[in-house]
């Protein structure tokens, strides 16, 4: 029997034409020749296809598994070969006892409950109507995968874990800043971005009024939250870096706890969600990448934006989470302020060699970061588009036009580590303005043409579509598999990007893609002419794909300032500093770079070889702190003048007092600046409240202000606000102390907050319950003061410092004591104390001494090192009385004492 089924197999693998190596997927065949009534078979993508079955399962780019709906087994084709149910588990599985969380997948989730009943008892966690959750052994999942009802086990984690916290805004490294100058009436109104996270905090004062209430939204306020709220919406109430990219969109919130697609009803019109957290690293396609991805599908105007995760130090494949691997989605990785790729931002390729991340965005301090700014950008985009064109930019046009208007950084091409680059805020609007978009619907061959001008480099080229989704555990998951090639005037045909998943770090290579679902072609130097966009598709699962395209390309010899312009501010948030970046189309050529104060009267040379290509320049200023200025790059004596702009920085403004009702700021006084505008909290915006040349104000508590420097007629940055103490927290006392001085006196020492509306600063004795005054000070011009006692008493003294304002109310201080030994060497105290208490000996001055402790018989209960000018002696003795202690010195010279022990 054996033989026989190997030949029939033999005879089959020639009939099918099964020229390509399929050894590796032996495991799942079934030999048994009878089993020919099964549901799964085993075949090629190409059988598939012609014979229009269900392909459940992407083996590679050759084979399948596919699903038989016919009851009978007289249609089946002889050129499929029947399957065990081994292709049903996971990759990694692998035999163990005890039990583990398994995901199964069903197409008949009654017959699914019904057949795990069967066996004996598993607890079940209903997730959906395709999916369950159980716990189990190994043994039970062979037993399991025999049911018809199952279509796929997973093993994968639920349990997000958020990827950074700390707000961390720079708005010109993505160009955001050129956006906002260049489009100011894009600013995300009328949008609603969804943070699915914990919740953020109602009252932070970059994000009042923002909150649209949800059914969906967690119980648990995080700052985490908070800050992916304020990166992608913020008002920018707290300093610049608390303003969103979004500043006027609403937020809607979501549990991210609930890992799964929220349901599309909850929305409430959001169309953009964040994702800014991640699981473990998770290297296949499960039922969380299927659950998005068929979300993705079926309502096209979504977008979901994910965090890549902060593994990258765990090399390539290091994505976190298994809903990363979906792929209608755009993931973010994070680089630095040169658009240097962060170490620790998780690379790809996706589990089937796609590309992934798709892009990168600025954060130093991790992947959810860039993500909530990609998520605010895409915002801005939406909200472009539909004002522009009245109707909603779908999710394949979304990445379409982010991925193409990025910035190539890393290697030529996409890569595993920067995607496709580093996104462009300003060139994803001025896409959606120009209307360099293409959508179509393919099921075979479109063409679409566009015309290349003269003098032209770099037209690139990019398209993307919504796919299917693939079943989990499947080996490749495109589905739909479109072609794009670009036919130049004469007729020399370009092929678009490819990767070689099993050597990552290699550069990009041009080719046919089978993987992915975004295709980008980029011709270097275009002559000029029809260019024919050609899209084919030999292979649909479906009718029909949609598609979108977007398209650009440079100007020979082009120069463009990015920062600083006209509404900037240098550096961008009043302290660190940022590079100047362009826009260059100049290959291999220098400019010299000048700065001018005086409005281009004079300049000052910066810098005579600045490599026009590298796009960018770190300046740091070290004079003209508060001024107007504007750049200008010569290349080959052609001037490019940046927008004047303002050099300004923090005032450090901080909070000096809250007291009695009453709190005083306080800020730094620059030598160049003439007066400050203060400006107060009302409502949800910052709006003026006064002019001052001083440098303090006081006002009554539960207010926030903040502080902006003049100089000349013009006004800087503002400083960070001040944020919300607790009533009383700096009541004028910073710290004080009192302490032997110059062996004999004693120093009173205190430091205060403020000097705001004091009148007299007293120093009080205190000698059991009478207090009187040894001195005042009248002129207070100093925070920091100090009284000296001349005459202290022999053993433990002490004082209070009362302070008392205009309005002859007290302030004082808690009681402060200081132990002065007279002509004694040592101070010991308690000398009444009980056996668990411990002694006290405080040294005149550092000297090696020996403590010991005698009985009234005279005999040695203890010895005790005293190596300090302070020592705690813990008593070892047992019984109750009197005791006498001797202290010895390095000189010889002696103290005794009794203490009593009760």
């Amino acid at each position: 029997m054996k033989t026989r089924c190997t030949c029939l197999l033999l005879f089959l693998v020639t009939t099918i034409c099964f020229s390509q190596n399929f050894d590796k997927w032996k495991q799942y065949l079934e030999y048994n020749n009878e089993k020919r009534s099964q549901k799964y078979y085993f075949t090629t993508l190409q059988n598939a296809n012609i014979y229009k079955y269900k392909v459940v399962k992407k083996l590679d780019d050759s084979f399948c598994i596919i699903e038989n709906k016919s009851e009978t087994t007289k249609r089946l084709p002889k050129e499929i070969i029947a399957t065990n149910n081994l292709w049903k588990l996971p990759v990694d599985f692998s035999m163990h006892l005890r039990n583990e969380q398994y995901v199964i997948a069903t197409d008949d989730i009654q017959s699914l409950l019904t057949d795990l009943k069967s066996i004996s008892p598993i607890p079940i966690e209903y997730i959906n109507d395709k999916l369950v959750s159980i716990k189990s052994n190994s043994d039970k999942i062979i037993q399991i995968i025999t049911f018809t009802s199952v279509v796929s086990v997973t093993r994968e984690s639920f349990e997000p874990k958020t990827e950074s916290k700390i707000v961390d805004q720079n708005f010109t490294i993505n160009n955001i800043t050129k956006a906002n100058t260049s489009f100011p009436l894009i600013t995300g109104e009328n949008q609603i971005v969804s943070i699915k996270d914990d919740f953020f905090d109602l009252n932070d004062i970059d994000l009042l009024n923002k909150h649209i209430s949800s059914t969906t939204q967690s119980t648990s306020v995080s700052s985490h939250a908070s800050s992916m709220a304020t990166i992608a919406s913020g008002l920018g109430n707290s300093s610049i870096l608390g303003k969103g990219v979004a500043p006027k969109s609403k937020i809607q919130s979501s549990d991210y706890l609930k890992i799964f697609p929220d349901d599309i009803s909850t929305f409430q019109g959001s169309t953009t969600q964040n994702h800014s957290y991640g699981t473990l690293i998770e290297n296949f396609y499960g039922s969380l990448a299927n659950a998005y991805d068929e979300q993705l599908f079926l309502n096209p105007n979504i977008t979901h934006c994910f965090s890549s995760g902060n593994k990258g130090i765990e090399g390539y494949k290091s994505i976190t989470g298994n809903f990363k691997q979906s792929k209608n989605s755009i993931v973010v990785g994070c680089i630095d302020q040169n658009e240097t790729i962060l170490s620790f931002s998780s690379k790809g390729p996706a589990y089937d060699g796609r590309v992934k991340p798709e892009v990168v965005a600025y954060s130093t301090q991790g992947t959810s970061n860039a993500t909530a700014l990609v998520t605010g950008v895409i915002t801005l985009m939406k909200q472009h588009y539909q004002s522009k064109n009245n109707i909603a930019l779908t999710n394949a046009q979304t990445k379409a036009i982010l991925i193409n208007s990025a910035k190539d950084v890393g290697n030529i091409g996409p890569d595993f580590n920067y995607g496709y680059g580093n996104i462009d805020a300003y060139n994803a609007l001025k896409t959606i303005s120009e209307n360099r978009i293409i959508n179509g619907t393919s099921n075979q061959t479109n063409s679409h043409f566009i015309t290349i001008p003269n003098n032209i480099k770099n037209l690139k080229i990019t398209m993307v579509w919504n796919d299917l989704p693939a079943a989990i555990n499947s080996n490749i998951s495109l589905i739909n598999d479109l072609d794009l090639e670009l036919i130049a005037p004469n007729n020399t045909t370009y092929l678009p990007w490819i990767l070689n998943a099993e050597a990552p770090q290699q550069p990009a290579t041009r080719g046919k893609d089978k993987i992915n679902n975004i295709e980008q072609i980029v011709v270097e130097n275009p002559t000029a002419g029809t260019y024919t966009i050609q899209i084919s598709s030999k292979t649909l699962a479906s009718v029909s794909q949609d598609y979108s395209i977007a398209y650009e390309y440079e100007v020979n010899n082009h120069f463009e300032w990015n920062y600083p312009l006209q509404n900037d501010n240098f550096p961008y948030d009043g302290r660190t500093i940022s590079p100047f970046k362009w826009t260059s189309s100049f290959t291999g050529t220098t400019g010299q770079l000048s700065i001018s104060y005086d409005d281009g009267q004079t300049w000052e040379i910066i810098d005579n070889t600045i490599a026009l290509d590298n796009k960018q320049f770190t300046f740091t200023q070290s004079e003209q702190k508060f001024s107007k200025a504007k750049l200008k790059m010569r290349i080959a004596s052609v001037d490019y003048l940046s927008e004047t702009f303002t050099i300004s920085y923090d005032l450090n403004i901080n909070t000096s007092l809250v007291c009695d009702g009453t709190t005083e700021i306080t800020w730094e006084k620059p030598k160049s600046v003439v007066a400050f505008n203060l400006y107060e909290l009302i409502g949800d915006k910052m709006q003026f409240k006064t002019q001052t040349t001083n440098t303090s104000y006081t006002f009554s508590n539960e207010k926030t202000f903040t502080v902006t420097p003049l100089f000349g007629n013009n006004e800087g940055i503002k400083s960070e606000a001040t944020l919300q103490f607790p009533a009383n927290s700096n009541c004028y006392f910073e710290f004080s102390f009192a302490e032997i001085f110059e062996e004999d006196k004693i120093k009173i020492k205190a430091s205060l907050f403020s000097l705001y509306n004091i009148k007299k600063i007293e120093l009080l004795k205190v000698v059991n319950t009478t207090e009187s005054i040894l001195a005042t000070i009248d002129n207070i011009n100093s925070k920091e003061f100090f009284f000296i006692d001349p005459m202290p008493t022999k053993g433990n003294n002490k004082y209070r410092i009362n302070i008392v304002l205009q309005t002859d109310k007290t302030i004082s201080s808690s009681v402060l004591d200081a132990n002065y030994l007279g002509n004694d060497s040592f101070f010991v105290y308690p000398t009444l104390l009980n056996k668990n208490q411990e002694l006290i000996v405080e040294a005149k001055k550092e000297d090696p001494s020996i403590f010991y402790l005698y009985s009234l018989n005279g005999q040695n209960m203890m010895t005790y090192p005293l190596l300090s000018k302070t020592n705690t002696v813990i008593l070892k003795i047992n019984s109750v009385g009197i005791y006498v202690y001797k202290i010895v010195t390095s000189t010889g010279k002696a103290q005794t004492g009794k203490i009593a022990v009760f």
